[in-house]
């Protein structure tokens, strides 16, 4: 193709589209690969590491006669009962993928089921809470 002199060729719209888009591309990937956090777990080990952290944040409940909801010096929060009812999903996420974990799902469970469905800070239940804590230590 001859070009006229005093002309340029010019690129089509949609090439350099496709250029910035790869270009864009390139630079978040890059980006990403420098960011990226590469130590923290995921899949079924994630899921419970995630739970044992739900689990901390519960914090320290005591014992404790009639309803735990109604006992403000119980320390049961309603803070605390979602971090104890993510613990226990989390954990079963965990358990179903990997079966190394559902001994922790199931001493998460009796916790949560004793805590937050029953309303009961007993020292039987604060045991359950107890051993899921000491579960998640030996991890």
């Amino acid at each position: 193709m001859v070009v006229p002199a005093g002309s340029e060729p010019r690129s089509s719209p949609l090439t350099s589209w496709a250029i910035g888009v790869v270009i864009g591309a390139a630079v978040v990937g890059l980006l990403w690969l420098v960011t990226a956090d590469f130590s923290k777990p995921d899949g079924a080990e994630g899921d419970a590491a995630a739970a044992c952290a739900a689990l901390e944040r519960v914090g320290e409940l005591k014992p404790m006669t009639g309803r735990a909801d109604r006992l403000p010096e119980s320390n049961y929060t309603p803070s605390a009962a979602d971090r104890l009812s993510a613990a226990r999903a989390l954990a079963q996420a965990a358990a179903r993928d990997d079966s190394r974990y559902a001994t922790l799902s199931s001493t998460i469970s009796r916790a949560d089921e004793l805590i937050n469905r029953r309303l009961r800070l007993t020292d039987d239940s604060i045991g359950e809470l107890d051993r899921a804590r000491n579960q998640c230590d030996d991890l």
